[in-house]
């Protein structure tokens, strides 16, 4: 991905403070969606230029965030992140495994709250893993290490010890674990194994206590290493967990507690300090709403003063912080300064310059403002309306739930559809379960669902038939679609949807599912059989059908021009595939009528019998137990009829394996080793297969086709869809947008394929169902579950991430503020839903910024409409996306680089709230969004109301007030040197 000016001078202004003496600490604090984790990998890249080795340490809140951003990271190494031996997960762990290095980095990634022990309140025993290393380290102190046996049986009672069994220590030393221990024990110079004797008697502490203390003893000791030390600290969305640089005081007298503290001191001091110490880079779109480990903000109502703070630490320098405050307190009196305009302005710009020149040493700060005056998104605010129906539901579930509950039952049932029905988890459950059954259920898959919310979001996000899609269409179709792809049918598109609830999103999913399916499932009915499945005497035409046959697909380059029909694609294919043959020598002339894929299969054969033998061993593997010929058996073939030959045109145009073969050629992926043949045959095999096998898939397929036999109907759907422009499209954004490279796109590929649903707990009548989500499906939250007798693994939300970045199942994602911050879901949704308004101004840009990013659909959009017929129009055997992304990046960037890739010169990207009737829902979303113009404006301001009041005072719209405003930004620097 190349470096947009704004992201270039924001690397340039980092590296210099990192690079040099001093703090060595530095802020990217850019809007959401602006590109930072992009940022600071090539941040690293600056400071490793001249070193052996950088250690690169990566922490961020969660491991959703971790692993959507490690690859980018990894990507430093040169090594395949699909292959990439990331090293332990826990800094205990680290030293005996430590990451894979590669062209002088090594990488962690770590979630404080797991690699940090001691750090979050409250005991943590940690991983066993962590336990038998401290079992064997206990071996040099025999006295110590009965006592701790005893405490252990003593607490195990006949059950599962905590220090049963020995691990490896290997990559530790005595002499640090030792030291380490000395610290943690508080015992400088005495015997450390009387003083922990000594600590472990005391009636405060037991032996979990005592492990949580070790596990720190162990982190100290790694991070002491100089194989572990880091050289980068990067802290993602660091404001989540700002105790960390911040630490709170502890006021208590509890001798535990603050001893809790002096160790979390220990551990930040070993990760951000010492005498070698670490360039530190700190990256938050909202760093100004720092929090506690429990939530909590630091400053819940002076925001100001986390800004004051963050310089402290920043800076590492008290009289840099008091400097800062005193700014600030200077810029709060311009801001109430009165007399005329230009005395304000005066007043007002001397302070703001002041307090910028204070903090441009310590962050930057890119916002779309600086370019963009409007709205990000359409906003549309339908009306609904409550029916008596929906009356009758909230009726029976506020009886149910009974006075405990009083209070809640309106905030639910407006937020959670059919209450009684999906609060599964819910302490109200028990209520729910032992009451009658509500009068109006949901679960038959007819009727009007009983809820006003609910019934507009059916229509937004489309019938069943439009969440049968297989895939989306492409953003530049290249020749007119057809079927349910038609540009005469509209697409509804993905959907991201919010609430806060986290009951909403598997109630949502479920009861939109359930419509889909036509209604639940009977009791102990199975599940329908999924089609496209090996057996039988057809084996070898399906295997066919997924094949990506190595010569005879690009024979054919499809005809591309957006007014361009099926009929003269496929004349024009037919004309393509005739001259090919007759070049190889193969003739054309007979009557016979052979199936097609023993003619792709003799033909490669007689063009290159190396690559066939390569093609026979695959299908070999394929077709294994099942009643098929044997491929290696298969004659040559140089003589084909004229009807074997429309046949085999329609076979490499339209099935899903010869596509992927163009599009692996497009694209630059390798297929010239065994190895590299049979990744991508397993992609088309093992994964694109079972998933274009759904039953769901099948129904909307066929209704739409003339052709009886589902791989027929299939293969007509390829076109109609437009599916080689989808996939072109799609490992374009993997690669020349991402990072993935050669077969790492094919494995990506395959990451972005569901190929079973999950399942989400529903309740009709007095019986508990499962019901299958794909194609809506919760994110992170509710019950979901893969394969196995139990249940299964569970569906991991980067699998879900990664999915609903592809043109594939889901549709729609539906999340709580899990899904708010720090994760990516722009590549294929610009559509958000606000299913219940967030709490803030903050929440809001969080979450609108889930889409509103590099790239993005909306983005892809806009840049389609200007260059996409030109693209179409590109070299033979060229990627057309591709094409569409150089033609857009030839074009003279603007001063920031802002405007072409993340906003859209038409067509917005929309934002969707509901609006009840007779409510103060509508207004309260318009202060909202008020607010977050302000708080756009304003952000770091001492008293943003005052901001806006002064800009009025002297005549300033918002629009206007960016002169007026603190401006951190990287590239406006660059502007007032020239200037």
């Amino acid at each position: 991905m190349e470096l947009a000016p704004f992201q270039s001078r924001t690397v340039e202004v980092a590296s210099e403070v990192l690079k040099a003496s001093g703090s060595r600490r530095f802020l990217v604090a850019d809007e959401v969606g602006l590109g930072k984790t992009v940022i600071a990998r090539t941040i690293a890249q600056r400071l490793q230029t001249g070193r052996r080795r950088l250690n690169v340490m990566y922490l961020c809140p969660s491991l959703e965030i971790a692993g959507q951003n490690r690859p980018k990271f990894v990507s430093l190494t040169g090594i395949d992140p699909e292959q990439y031996d990331p090293g332990g997960d826990r800094l205990a762990l680290v030293p005996g495994w430590l990451p894979e290095e590669g062209n002088g980095f090594r990488v962690f990634t770590f979630t404080p709250e797991t690699s940090l022990p001691g750090w979050k309140p409250g005991p943590r025993t940690g991983r066993k893993a962590e336990r038998e290393l401290i079992r064997s380290a206990l071996d040099r102190f025999p006295a110590l290490l009965s006592a701790v046996k005893r405490l252990d049986r003593e607490r195990a009672a006949g059950g599962r010890r905590l220090l049963a069994d020995r691990g490896d220590l290997n990559g530790f030393t005595a002499a640090g674990i030792e030291r380490a221990m000395r610290d943690v024990f508080d015992c400088p110079s005495e015997s450390i194994e009387k003083a922990a004797m000594k600590w472990l008697d005391r009636e405060d502490v037991d032996i979990v206590e005592f492990v949580g203390r070790f596990r720190s003893v162990l982190a100290l000791a790694a991070l002491r290493l100089r194989t572990v030390k880091p050289d980068l600290v990067v802290l993602d969305e660091f404001h989540r967990y700002a105790d960390l640089i911040i630490p709170k005081t502890e006021t208590s007298n509890v001798p535990l507690k603050q001893e809790r503290a002096r160790i979390h001191r220990l551990l930040v001091e070993a990760l951000l300090g010492g005498d070698e110490r670490p360039a530190v880079l700190l990256l938050s779109a909202t760093p100004y709403r720092l929090r506690r480990l429990g939530g909590d903000e630091i400053h819940e109502v002076d925001h100001y003063r986390s800004l004051i703070d963050l310089a402290g630490f920043l800076a590492d320098d008290d009289s840099r912080r008091a400097a800062v405050e005193d700014a600030m307190r200077e810029y709060h009196r311009a801001l109430q300064t009165t007399g005329t305009r230009d005395a304000i302005r005066a007043s007002v710009l001397a302070a703001k310059e002041r307090l910028e020149a204070l903090l441009r040493p310590l962050m930057a700060r890119t916002e779309r403002a600086l370019v963009h005056k409007e709205d990000l998104f359409d906003r549309e605010n339908p009306q609904v309306s409550v029916e008596t129906q929906d009356l009758v539901v909230f009726k029976h579930f506020a009886e149910a739930a009974g006075s405990e509950f009083a209070g809640w039952a309106p905030a639910m049932w407006t937020s959670i559809p059919y209450p009684a029905q999906t609060m599964q988890g819910y302490k109200v459950w028990k209520s729910l379960k032992t009451a009658r059954p509500a009068p109006i259920e949901a679960g038959s898959g007819k009727g009007s669902l009983a809820h006003p919310q609910l019934r507009h979001l059916a229509q937004l996000v489309g019938d069943p038939g439009h969440l049968s899609l297989p895939w989306q269409p492409p953003t530049v179709a290249w020749w007119r679609l057809e079927g349910p792809w038609s540009s005469r049918r509209p697409l509804p598109g993905k959907t991201l949807l919010f609430s806060r609830w986290r009951g909403a999103p598997t109630a949502i999913s479920a009861l939109l599912s359930i419509n889909l399916f036509g209604g639940l499932r009977k009791p102990k009915e199975k599940a329908p059989v999924p089609l496209l499945r090996p057996g039988g005497s057809e084996t070898g035409a399906l295997v066919g059908l997924f094949m990506p046959w190595p010569n005879l697909p690009l024979a054919i380059e499809p005809q591309k021009s957006s007014g361009t029909t099926l009929t003269s694609v496929r004349a024009d294919a037919r004309r393509q595939l005739e001259a090919y043959l007759l070049a190889k020598r193969i003739r054309v002339d007979g009557t016979e009528k052979r199936p097609t894929w023993i003619v792709a299969a003799g033909i490669e054969r007689e063009i290159n019998g190396t690559t066939y033998q390569g093609v026979s061993r695959l299908a070999a593997k394929a077709t294994r137990g099942a009643k098929a010929k044997n491929w290696s058996d298969l004659p040559k073939i140089n003589r084909v009829s004229p009807a074997e030959v429309a046949a085999l045109s329609e076979h490499l145009l339209s099935s899903p394996g010869s596509i992927l073969a163009r599009c692996l050629v497009r694209h630059g992926v390798p297929q010239h080793r065994p190895r590299d043949r049979q990744r991508t045959f397993a992609f088309s095999w093992e994964s694109l297969r079972p998933y274009l096998g759904h039953r769901v898939f099948a129904d909307l397929i066929q209704s739409s086709s003339k052709k009886k036999r589902y791989p027929d109907a299939l293969a007509d759907a390829m076109l109609k869809g437009g599916f080689e422009a989808v996939l072109d499209e799609q490992m374009c954004l993997l690669s020349r947008l991402g990072d993935a490279e050669g077969l790492e796109i094919v494995e990506q590929l395959s990451a972005g394929l569901l190929d079973r649903p999950g399942l989400v707990q529903f309740r009709r009548g007095k019986a508990n169902h499962r019901v299958p989500v794909q194609a809506v499906t919760p994110f992170a939250s509710g019950e979901q579950s893969r394969g196995g007798k139990k249940g299964g693994r569970r569906l991991r939300s980067d699998t879900l991430r990664r999915a609903f970045n592809s043109p594939f199942w889901p549709h729609m994602l539906c999340t709580t503020s899990i899904g708010q911050e720090g994760l990516d879901f722009h590549l294929w949704c610009s559509r958000i839903v606000h299913w219940d308004l967030p709490g803030d101004p903050v929440d809001f840009e969080q979450r609108e910024g889930r889409i509103a990013r590099y790239g993005s659909l909306a983005v892809r959009r806009s840049l389609a409409r200007e260059h996409g017929a030109p693209s179409l129009a590109a070299t033979r055997g060229a990627s057309p996306f591709g094409e569409l992304i150089s033609l857009a990046r030839r074009i003279d960037s603007d001063r920031t680089g802002l405007e072409r890739w993340w906003l859209p010169a038409e067509g917005r990207p929309t934002s969707v709230s509901f609006d009840w009737r007779f409510s103060h829902r509508a207004a309260r979303r318009d202060r909202m969004l008020e607010d977050l113009l302000y708080y756009r404006l304003a952000l770091g301001q001492p008293d943003p109301e005052a901001f806006v009041a002064m800009l009025r005072r002297v005549g300033a719209d918002e629009t206007g007030g960016r002169e007026l405003a603190i401006d951190l930004s990287a590239i406006s620097r660059v502007s007032a040197a020239s200037g």
